[in-house]
C-alpha cells in the first residue's frame, strides 16, 4: 500500500466534504461562558463476566451552544462507497487474526473507552456506526443505505439499511440511533463521550419519523459532525442500554460475537452468522492478546505471532531496523503514517492551585529542552515542532518552524534555552516558591511515553519545579485528567481528525467534553466561534494562530513539545488492510473487510 501525505489526505476532504456542499462552513462551539467545575463521577466496578476494571466516566458536559453565521449549501446526497478488494485477489473466508494490545480492555462501553487506541481493538468489532472511515479521510455508510442533507445544510437524513440484527436478535431500527447518540451527548445520564461527545455542540434535535429514518437536526451545517459520526466511539447500542450492563455484556450489531475472555490476558471473537453485511466478516475469529512489555511485544510481531500493528505513535527506534529488514524481505508491509499525537507535552491544570498562576506556567514551559525531549522519547526518529496543530505536511499549520526554534518562549536551544532555563527559576521565585515547590507527576506507562515523562521531569527539579513522578496505566491516568485530580502530567492526546473544530472544540473552550485542565477563556470561545464560521481557508486558518497564540503562548494552556509520525505493519497473509483517520481507524479496527492469504 502507497503512503500517502496529510495534505492528500486534505484534498481529499476538500472534495467530499466542502466542494459538494458549495464550502459552507464547518460548525462553531459555544460563546461565553462561565468556568464550569468539574464533577467527579463514579467510577463503574468490575463485573463477573469479563473481571476487570473498567474506565472512569467522564465529566458531564451540558453546555449551551450559541450558534455562528451560516452559508447555504446545496443538499447533497452522499455517495455509500463499496469496499475494493486488493486488484487481482478476492476475499476468502477463514482463518484467524491475531492482535496484540498493550492494555487490556475493562468492559464493553466503546462510548467512553477513548484513553487507549487498545480499547477499540476489541471493542470496535462488536459494535456497527451510522457512518464509518476505512480509508484516509473517505466517510461512507455503514448502518444506512444512503444519507444526504436537507434544511440548507442543517439536517442530516439517514435511511438505515432494514434487517439488520442486534447480537441479541433484535433489529436495528432509528430509535436504536436515537437513543445511542442522546448517550453520546449525555442526555440519557449525564455522561458525554470523551471521545464523540463533541457532536453536543452541533445537535439541535434529533427525529426518527419512521423505524428506518433518522434526522439529525443541526445548529448549523457542519461536514465534520459526519467525521465524528465515522469515528470509534461513535457506535449503536440498543435502545436502553445502560453503562451498567455494558461491563458485563456487549449491545451491538457488528460482525464479531465474544467467544470467550480470560480477565486481564485476552479476547477471542468470532464471526457473527448474522452480520448484514453479505459475505462478512471473512475471518472466522480473532484473537487478542494483551502483552504490557513493549519488548515482549514486539518479539511476537517479528517472530510472526500476531499479524497487524497500527499506531499513532511510531515503532521505537530499537526495533525498527528489524521492521525494515522483514519489509525488504517481502514478507511484511511497513507504512509511515500520519502522527496522531497532536498535543503532546506537560499538561496542568490551570483552574486550581498550584497551576492557576501563570507565572509558575511559564516557567514549565520555559525549562523544557524540545530538543533532548525529542531525543528522549524517539531517539533518531524524525520529530516535529507543534503547538495546536502539527507542524510537518499540515495544511493547518499556522506557522513555519523558522518561526518556532529559537523564537517562541520554550522552544529556545543552546545560549537561548541556558538563558530560558535562568528565567524559568526566577519566575518560580516570583510566583511565591523560593525554595520550589514539591508537587506530583503522572504519566502514561504505554512505549516511549514514560520517556518523556521522566525526562520532563527531570528537566523541571534544577529549576525547583520537583516533581514525584508516577507512572500509570490509560484508564487509571484518564480518571487523573477527566476529573482534574492531578497537578501535572505528561500525556500525547490524539486526534481523530485534522479539523481544527475537534482540537479546539474538544479541549479549549469553555466546558470542552475533554478539557482536560479547566481552561476557560472568553475570547478562546468567541474565536473558535469565529474560526469554525469562517469560510475563508486562509482567513481560518489566521484564527487559529491566534487562538495558539492565546491558549499556547500567552495562558500557558500546556507546555506543547514535539511529535511524531506513526507506523502500521502487517504481516503480508493479512489482505484488506486499509489506513483511516490516524489514532483510530475505525474501519480497520472493525476488520470486517480483512482476510488471511496463507
Amino acid at each position: 500500500m502507497k503512503s500517502f501525505s496529510l495534505h492528500h489526505r486534505w484534498q481529499s476532504l476538500m472534495a467530499a466534504f466542502l466542494i459538494p456542499l458549495l464550502a459552507f462552513i464547518l460548525a462553531c462551539g459555544p460563546g461565553e461562558q462561565p468556568t464550569p467545575t468539574p464533577t467527579p463521577t463514579a467510577t463503574p466496578k468490575p463485573a463477573a463476566t469479563p473481571t476487570v476494571t473498567p474506565a472512569a466516566a467522564p465529566v458531564a458536559t451540558a453546555t449551551p451552544t450559541r450558534p455562528g453565521p451560516t452559508a447555504t449549501p446545496t443538499p447533497t446526497t452522499v455517495a455509500v462507497a463499496t469496499p475494493t478488494p486488493t486488484p487481482g485477489k478476492q476475499p476468502k473466508r477463514g482463518g484467524m487474526l491475531r492482535q496484540v494490545t498493550a492494555s487490556f480492555t475493562p468492559n464493553f462501553d466503546i462510548q467512553l473507552l477513548s484513553a487507549s487506541p487498545d480499547f477499540y481493538t476489541t471493542n470496535s468489532k462488536m459494535y456497527s456506526n451510522l457512518l464509518l472511515n476505512y480509508t484516509e479521510e473517505v466517510v461512507e455508510c455503514d448502518t444506512c443505505s444512503e444519507w444526504h442533507l436537507e434544511n440548507n445544510g442543517k439536517t442530516m437524513v439517514f435511511t438505515l439499511i432494514k434487517g439488520i440484527k442486534f447480537h441479541t436478535g433484535q433489529e436495528l431500527t432509528s430509535a436504536d440511533v436515537k437513543y445511542s447518540l442522546r448517550m453520546i451527548i449525555g442526555d440519557v445520564d449525564g455522561i458525554v463521550s470523551p471521545r464523540s461527545g463533541v457532536i453536543k455542540e452541533y445537535i439541535e434535535s434529533i427525529e426518527t419519523p419512521d423505524k428506518y429514518t433518522v434526522r439529525i437536526n443541526l445548529l448549523r451545517p457542519s461536514p465534520y459532525m459526519s467525521q465524528v459520526l465515522a469515528n470509534g466511539s461513535s457506535v449503536i447500542f440498543r435502545d436502553g442500554t445502560t453503562r451498567e450492563g455494558l461491563k458485563t455484556a456487549p449491545a451491538g450489531s457488528g460482525p464479531f460475537l465474544v467467544d470467550k475472555i480470560v480477565s486481564g490476558s485476552s479476547w477471542t471473537l468470532v464471526r457473527n452468522p448474522n452480520y448484514f453485511k453479505p459475505g462478512q466478516p471473512y475471518l472466522d475469529k480473532v484473537e487478542v492478546t494483551t502483552i504490557a512489555d513493549e519488548a515482549t511485544r514486539m518479539a511476537a510481531f517479528l517472530t510472526g505471532r500476531w499479524d497487524l500493528h497500527i499506531r499513532s505513535s511510531p515503532i521505537a527506534e530499537a526495533f525498527l531496523p528489524s521492521f525494515q529488514k522483514l519489509a525488504d524481505q517481502g514478507r511484511i508491509n511497513l507504512q509511515p503514517t500520519i502522527g496522531g499525537n497532536h498535543q503532546q507535552g506537560v499538561w496542568m491544570v490551570v483552574s486550581k492551585p498550584p497551576f492557576d498562576n501563570l507565572k509558575l506556567r511559564q516557567a514549565v514551559n520555559l525549562a523544557l529542552d524540545r530538543k533532548r525531549i525529542g531525543s528522549a522519547v524517539f531517539g533518531n526518529l524524525p520529530v516535529h515542532p507543534q503547538l495546536l496543530v502539527y507542524t510537518k505536511d499540515s495544511p493547518w499549520s499556522s506557522r513555519p518552524e523558522s518561526e518556532i526554534w529559537d523564537v517562541l518562549p520554550g522552544w529556545g536551544t543552546g545560549a537561548k534555552k541556558a538563558q530560558e532555563i535562568e528565567q524559568a527559576k526566577q519566575l518560580v521565585k516570583e510566583a511565591g516558591y523560593p525554595n520550589g515547590i514539591d508537587t506530583e507527576m503522572y504519566g502514561l506507562i504505554t512505549a516511549p511515553w514514560p520517556l518523556g515523562s521522566e525526562e520532563s521531569a527531570k528537566q523541571l527539579a534544577p529549576v525547583g519545579i520537583r516533581g514525584k513522578l508516577q507512572i500509570l496505566q490509560s484508564v487509571a491516568l484518564a480518571e487523573r485528567f477527566t476529573n482534574l485530580t492531578y497537578t501535572m502530567l505528561y500525556y500525547p492526546f490524539a486526534m481523530i481528525t485534522r479539523d481544527p473544530d475537534e482540537i479546539v472544540g474538544q479541549y479549549w473552550i469553555t466546558g470542552a467534553v475533554r478539557n482536560p485542565t479547566g481552561y476557560s477563556n472568553p475570547q478562546v470561545d468567541k474565536l473558535y466561534v469565529q474560526m469554525s464560521s469562517e469560510l475563508d481557508f486562509a482567513k481560518r486558518k489566521q484564527l487559529l494562530r491566534q487562538l495558539e497564540d492565546i491558549i499556547v503562548l500567552k495562558d500557558v494552556g500546556y507546555a506543547a513539545v514535539q511529535t511524531n509520525d506513526g507506523h502500521a505493519a502487517w504481516w503480508k497473509r493479512v489482505q484488506g488492510v486499509t489506513i483511516g483517520h490516524p489514532h483510530i481507524p475505525a474501519g480497520l479496527m472493525r476488520a470486517d473487510r480483512l482476510w488471511i492469504e496463507e
